[in-house]
C-alpha cells in the first residue's frame, strides 16, 4: 500500500500506515502549521511597525489654509410672522434674554427649522448634575 504522496520516500514504498505513524505524520503537519501562522503573525505585526514609524516620520507641520470668505448663510425660508402676531409667550427660568436668543438661533440652525417656525415654550438654566 502506498503511503502519501510525500512520505513514501520517509518510509519507502509499501511501508505500513500504524497508527502510531499516522499520529506521528499528523502531529508534525500540525506543528508544522502553526509555526508557518506564528511566523505570518510576527511578520505582519513588524509591518505594521515598519509603516508606523514610516508614517510619523512623514507627518509634517500642516500648511496653513489659506483663508476663504465664508459667504453669509441664505435667509431660512418660510413666511415670517405679521409684527402684530405673536408665536406664543417664552418663560425664562435663569437665563437672559440674550442667552435665550442664542439657544433659539442654534436649534434653528441645527435642526433646518426656520425660527419663525419653532415655538419655545421655556428655557430653563439647568444645575450642575441634572438631567
Amino acid at each position: 500500500m502506498a503511503v502519501l504522496g510525500v512520505f513514501e520516500d520517509i518510509y519507502g514504498v509499501g511501508a505500513e500506515m500504524t497508527p502510531g505513524r499516522a499520529l506521528l505524520i499528523s502531529l508534525v503537519g500540525f506543528l508544522l502549521v502553526f509555526l508557518i501562522l506564528g511566523f505570518l503573525a510576527l511578520f505582519i505585526k513588524a509591518l505594521g511597525k515598519g509603516f508606523d514609524a514610516a508614517g510619523k516620520k512623514q507627518k509634517k507641520a500642516p500648511e496653513p489654509v489659506p483663508e476663504v470668505p465664508v459667504p453669509a448663510p441664505a435667509a431660512p425660508v418660510g413666511k415670517p410672522l405679521p409684527p402684530t402676531m405673536s408665536a406664543g409667550t417664552l418663560v425664562l427660568e435663569d437665563v437672559s434674554e440674550e442667552e435665550a436668543a442664542i439657544i433659539m438661533a442654534i436649534t434653528s440652525e441645527q435642526t433646518g427649522i426656520p425660527l419663525n417656525r419653532l415655538e419655545f415654550h421655556s428655557i430653563k438654566r439647568l444645575k450642575e448634575g441634572q438631567k
